[in-house]
């Protein structure tokens, strides 16, 4: 930090030294010559106000036009002297005593020119006389667009420091400008096609797309003459593209989404270029005036859109882009009249590419965070499903290890003890099967919900129950489509009403069997009760292999209630488990 404010220092005091040392000409002398190659008389002269419009000879006077400048060189040295022009715009030839000292290419009947940079040229010191010296600039007399600045003669290490900083501002900023908006270009659009992320991101992968095409206006200074209608019709649909993406932008970045708004901008975007591309050169000042002019009012709409952004929200974002949309406007609107040659400075510099740039700046400043958020949100996202899952198959291998693997442990027991005959080992192998059937229907992750497994459930039961000679019957009342219950909660619930099937079976020789499955109110519970018409038992008793104590402790797990009433008319196990609402 401290050598960047030192050399930032250093180039201030050299341009106020080169400032102070050099000669500034904010007048000259000016006449047409009937000839090309010589100065007209002296008589013929009048003074002009620099820097000068130059506009072609009235229909009274005929022939090429010549600035004079005069300096003084107390005594002509080793080192050379330096003449520099920050604004030539359509070229010229330069003589100094007389003598050839530079020719800047003028446009012709074959090559459109239209400089954007300055020039400078080092005068010889064997051209030079102690004394009264003389500049001569020729112009042409075909020349339309002409602007003649301010010239500045003096030693060079004077000159040459202001000459550099007009150049890197007006010119390599310009290269940097193209290389970077469209390089972001590029990759902001290719990014944004594969991926289809949010519109956000494609204006403003068009808005680097069109600024960086308007910008090689600044750059490509000559053309071949049949080329420059075309080259036109680019720069115009540029510029308008630029505008119409950057104000589309602001408006979705406000929230404001007026219908038809979109197709409005569009058509006044093509309308300049298409007025053109038809009307041809003949159309050019009308579209150059009034087309730039309106898409003025689209930098009025970004400031509305950036004002009504800070009314909802004052934050930093906001605030930046507002002076943005303040800083492009008014860049907008120098040029604008610069291009028009009124109320500015004439040999001023454009400033619209460096607003444009903090604008962009700050819009891929903005996307970038919003990008670099969205990651991270999308990796915690994805780190949360990791654990989700990983906790998920945590319960099915607990799940597992406590029911199937804790049947298929008893029974291989019983097995290796000769207690278990052919029908029991079968007896044991079903439950084990109907143990794990349960566990796939409510944990598997493409399950759809509580009622679905208790439907698969009861398709697998009916079977068995006809073939012991029992009537199963399932009622469902006050049941919306689908009652929403953690997973393991629900296989908790389709255990406890499996282990009371299995004691009917078993124990009971019960001829009917009920279960009803409903809502309760006040507060929410889904109610499960099993219902038969067996012998009974006593509920007090220890009740030793009905899995009575395995039924309350599932229900206890997963915060339920459980009652058991039995006598000789039968038996009723009612569930009932808490919902949230």
């Amino acid at each position: 930090m401290k050598f960047a404010a030192r050399a930032l220092l250093a180039f201030l005091v050299s341009l106020c030294t080169a400032a102070a040392a050099q000669t500034r000409h904010s007048e000259a002398e000016f006449a047409f010559s009937p000839g090309a190659s010589s100065p007209p008389p002296e008589q013929a002269w009048e003074r002009v106000i620099l820097p000068s419009q130059w506009k072609p000879a009235p229909p009274e006077q005929h022939g090429t036009g010549w600035y004079r400048v005069s300096f003084r060189v107390e005594q002509p040295g080793s080192e050379p002297w330096m003449v520099y022009l920050p604004r030539l715009r359509e070229g010229g030839t330069l003589f100094i005593n007389g003598q050839l000292l530079a020719r800047v290419a003028e446009p012709n009947a074959t090559t459109w020119v239209r400089w954007m940079r300055p020039h400078a040229f080092p005068i010889p010191p064997s051209q030079l006389r102690a004394g009264e010296n003389i500049l001569h600039l020729r112009v042409n007399p075909a020349n339309r667009d002409r602007i003649v600045s301010s010239i500045h003669i003096g030693p060079d290490d004077a000159v040459r420091p202001l000459y550099e900083s007009r150049y890197f501002i007006t010119y390599t900023m310009a290269q940097i400008t193209i290389a970077v908006t469209l390089s972001v270009a590029g990759f902001v659009l290719a990014v944004w096609w594969r991926r289809r992320m949010d519109l956000d991101y494609g204006l403003f992968g068009l808005a680097c797309l069109f600024w960086g095409l308007h910008t090689m206006n600044y750059v490509i200074e000559t053309l071949p003459d049949p080329w420059w209608l075309y080259w036109r019709v680019l720069r115009y649909a540029a510029t308008g593209g630029f505008a119409v993406s950057i104000t589309l932008f602001y408006l979705r970045f406000a929230g404001i989404r007026p219908r038809g708004m979109t197709r409005l901008f569009g058509a006044y975007w093509i309308s300049g270029p298409l007025l053109l591309a038809v009307g041809g050169a003949a159309l050019h000042p009308f579209v150059d005036r009034y087309y730039q002019g309106g898409l003025l009012v689209m930098g009025m709409v970004m400031i509305f859109a950036a004002l009504y952004a800070v009314w909802r929200q004052r934050s930093f974002t906001t605030l930046a882009l507002l002076a943005c949309a303040l800083f492009g406007f008014g860049g907008s609107v120098h040029d604008y009249l610069l291009s028009q040659g009124v109320v500015v400075n004439p040999e001023g510099p454009y400033v619209l590419y460096f607003s444009a740039a903090a604008l962009l700046a700050v819009v891929g400043t903005l996307l970038v965070d919003r990008f670099v958020k969205s990651l991270g949100a999308a990796e915690r996202a994805k780190g949360e499903r990791e654990r989700a899952l990983s906790d998920e198959r945590q319960r099915i291998m607990q799940d597992m290890h406590d029911g199937l693997g804790s049947q298929l442990l008893t029974s291989l027991a019983a097995v290796e003890r000769g207690a278990l005959d052919r029908k029991g080992m079968a007896e044991a192998l079903r439950e084990a099967v109907d143990d794990m059937r349960l566990a796939i229907d409510t944990l598997s992750p493409g399950r759809e919900g509580l009622l679905e497994a208790l439907g698969n459930l009861r398709y697998r039961l009916e079977p068995r129950f006809r073939a012991a000679g029992v009537e199963l019957k399932f009622a469902y009342r006050d049941l919306p489509e689908r009652v929403d219950v953690a997973a393991d909660d629900a296989l908790q619930i389709l255990r406890v009403l499996q282990e009371a099937l299995a004691n009917v079976l078993k124990h009971t020789q019960a001829r009917q069997v009920g279960v009803e499955v409903s809502l309760a109110r006040d507060p929410a519970r889904f109610v499960l009760a099993i219902t038969d018409d067996g012998a009974g038992f006593d509920a007090a008793a220890p009740a030793a292999g009905r899995g009575l104590s395995g039924m309350r402790r599932r229900a206890q797990k997963i915060g339920a209630t459980l009652q058991v009433t039995s006598g000789a008319g039968g038996t009723r196990v009612l569930l009932a488990y808490p919902l949230a609402s």
